[in-house]
């Protein structure tokens, strides 16, 4: 017997709302959207022709009179907290936006009323099914590159951006609406609780009053470090992903990876030398057994976010992203902006 649809509403009809949310449940039976709210009437009545869903006024009188069983909070981000509280205390799962909130305070506030409510509390946490970040943590897991002991991640471009996320009022800044993906992504390479941060803030081309340049370094308990910078102020390219191993090292634009790697088993062995080296030179290894190849930074496939909505609804799967983990990337960004003395 096949399964009904998940029913579900959606608050914010913008980018995330619309272009994302709506975007990927179109043409999936196995969701019906149902209700929709955004300040712009315009942007309601757009979806209203299309889906043939109900629409409302704000998300007080949605969440009384939607037929809705999930509501996707796509609003501002300093709404993303009181209104997926105001949806799971409505009987319904919440599907929420990053950022989940500016303070650990509202997030553990979230979780609770999740707990208490019943209620699923899904985070929109996405690139963690992404085919590189699955390609990512099986390089890492594997152990084909030895022991890896740094990860860096560029996101690198320019813009001088003058939108609603420039402004500290509504949660803005580069550090809280782009890099919760790919602190996700850290804290799952680190592999081990973040020990220790530091962490610049920099407004530099942007206007509003929040930074536009993001540099965090994390280390992990088990010594490893996650370098993560994240810019709107840097015109040329490097590349998206470095990982360091012991014996090998890998590069990746997200599309392609270059992987150098050597086995430890065939590498030579050598007595340090105390006297001075022949030919004041430096003596070092050259006859590593090096391997090369370029492989598409592909990982094994588990769907994407909706396909574990579904699962979780539905089908009682565990949460590829669990609330847990949310928290600990608003954690770990409340104390990056603690360390950076950039919101004082």
């Amino acid at each position: 017997m096949s399964k009904q649809p998940i029913t579900v509403a959606v608050v914010g009809l913008g980018r995330s709302g619309y272009d994302i949310h709506i975007r990927r449940l179109r043409g999936d039976d196995r969701f019906r959207i149902t209700a929709v709210t955004d300040w712009i009437p315009k942007r309601c009545k757009e979806v209203q022709k299309e889906f043939g869903c109900e629409t409302f006024s704000d998300v007080d009188a949605l969440l009384k009179g939607a037929d809705a069983e999930a509501v996707i909070v796509a609003s501002y981000s300093d709404t993303h907290a009181p209104i997926s509280i105001q949806a799971l205390r409505s009987g319904r799962a919440a599907i929420c936006e990053k950022p989940i909130a500016d303070s650990v305070a509202d997030a553990r506030k979230m979780l609770a009323t999740a707990e208490k409510t019943g209620q699923a509390l899904l985070i929109h946490h996405n690139y963690r099914f992404f085919p590189e970040t699955r390609h990512l943590l099986e390089i890492v897991a594997s152990g084909r590159i030895g022991e890896v002991f740094e990860v860096r991640l560029r996101v690198l471009g320019f813009g001088r951006r003058y939108d609603w996320q420039t402004l500290r009022k509504f949660h803005g800044g580069v550090l809280n609406n782009t890099c919760p993906h790919f602190l996700d992504i850290g804290l799952q390479l680190l592999g081990a609780p973040v020990k220790e941060v530091f962490c610049d803030l920099r407004q530099i081309a942007s206007f509003g009053d929040v930074e536009d340049h993001v540099k965090v370094l994390l280390r992990a308990e088990n010594g490893r470090v996650y370098d993560m910078e994240v810019s709107s102020v840097c015109k040329l390219e490097e590349p998206k992903w470095t990982v360091l191993g012991s014996h090998g090292t890998l590069v990746s634009d997200g599309q392609t990876s270059r992987i150098a790697w050597f086995d430890p088993k065939k590498a030579g062995k050598y007595r340090v030398l105390e006297k001075p080296t022949p030919d004041r030179s430096y003596v070092t290894d050259t006859k590593l057994p090096w391997q090369e190849e370029e492989i598409p930074s592909v990982g094994e496939p588990i769907g994407d976010f909706y396909d574990n909505v579904y699962g979780v609804l539905r089908e009682q799967e565990p949460m590829v992203v669990t609330p847990q983990e949310a928290l600990e990337v608003v954690r770990v960004t409340q104390e990056c902006k603690k360390k950076s003395g950039f919101y004082g």
